[in-house]
């Protein structure tokens, strides 16, 4: 018996029909490509965010901040859609240089065939078509440098003074003036965990601090990151029913975030305390998965790693983040009718 395959046309967007993000992206589920998943993580993204029972996370990957899409992360903690932000240091460190900025943001408008030798002469660091000044950074370090004394730490012996990343961010976001990803997750009570913070001006603002004697009497910091993974399992583990990532690109924050259920499940003393992964998953990337790396792999093959349920909710669309992830955004707020 033949399968009926003909049983939804195409329908065409109209661009003089679709005059909101919500429109257009909804209207885009009746079209092919890429423009067809962008429609279908909005409603996976919408129905994540319906759900009273659901930890919402997000994943960060790259230099989201330089690239403008910082104000998109504040705006869905000001709508109290984020509980935990999964990110690079790179994220946080570009954060800090807007802070710390007189105006609020440190970076400049470039260009990606500027002269990069003549830029290094100027103390300019180039991402991609965005310029930062080296005074950005001198003057971040300087603000970690005189906040890092009136910090509380976890534990300290014999001058070694530890604390995780989920606590420093929120300190740091505490000691800051202005609206920023690390002011506004501080006031809203939005952890920030930064496995990998010595990869990033931020992690090297704590070492080049440490080096200085700036707690003096020999103390230093040191980042207790496998603690941050029992605080973000016990997050998981002690919240609702369920629990929601929403991804922009791959790499550390990506699998960090996923492998909660892989180390719950290690610690699960009884079949009935297995869990069974996230519910819902929203993935932006650009890598492949043909090459074998984490950033490139489906959420179907993060299923066999019971990083998601079998029958978890879940999109993925193949796009540029500063294009889906603004777009999806501003179409989320228009379907919940932020303000």
């Amino acid at each position: 018996m033949a399968l009926n395959h003909l049983k939804r046309k195409i329908r065409p967007i109209d661009p003089v029909a679709t005059r909101s993000p919500n429109e257009l992206v909804t209207a885009l589920s009746g079209c092919s490509f890429q423009g067809r998943s962008l429609s279908f993580a909005l409603d996976v993204w919408e129905t994540m965010c319906r759900d009273k029972e659901c930890v919402r996370v997000i994943s960060l990957a790259g230099a989201m901040v330089p690239a403008g899409m910082g104000l998109v992360v504040i705006r869905l903690m000001e709508a109290g859609l984020l509980d935990a932000i999964v990110c690079t240091g790179a994220t946080v460190s570009h954060d800090l240089c807007n802070l710390v900025d007189q105006e609020e943001q440190a970076h400049f408008i470039g260009h990606e065939h500027e002269d990069d030798e003549v830029l290094r002469a100027e103390e300019i660091n180039r991402i991609y078509d965005t310029y930062l000044p080296e005074t950005a950074f001198r003057n971040a370090e300087q603000a970690v440098a005189a906040l890092l004394p009136t910090f509380s730490y976890d534990s300290e012996a014999d001058g070694i003074l530890t604390l995780t990343t989920a606590r420093f961010m929120e300190q740091l976001g505490a000691g800051l003036k202005g609206t920023g990803i690390l002011t506004v997750a501080a006031r809203r009570g939005v952890r920030i965990f930064v496995p990998a913070i010595s990869d990033s001006e931020l992690g090297l603002n704590v070492l080049a601090a440490n080096t200085k004697g700036v707690l003096g009497d020999g103390r230093r910091v040191v980042f207790d990151t496998l603690g941050d993974v029992d605080a973000f399992s016990q997050m998981i583990a002690k919240g609702p029913r369920h629990a929601g990532l929403v991804t922009v690109g791959g790499g550390v924050p990506r699998n960090w975030a996923q492998q909660v259920y892989p180390y719950l499940n290690m610690k699960a003393a009884t079949q009935e305390d297995v869990a069974d992964g996230y519910h819902y998953g929203v993935r932006i990337t650009t890598d492949r998965p043909e090459f074998g790396g984490l950033s490139g792999c489906t959420i179907s093959e993060s299923k066999s790693w019971g990083k998601y349920e079998n029958e978890a909710v879940e999109a993925s669309v193949v796009c540029d983040a500063t294009i889906a992830f603004p777009l999806l955004t501003s179409a989320l707020f228009e379907r919940l009718s932020v303000d």
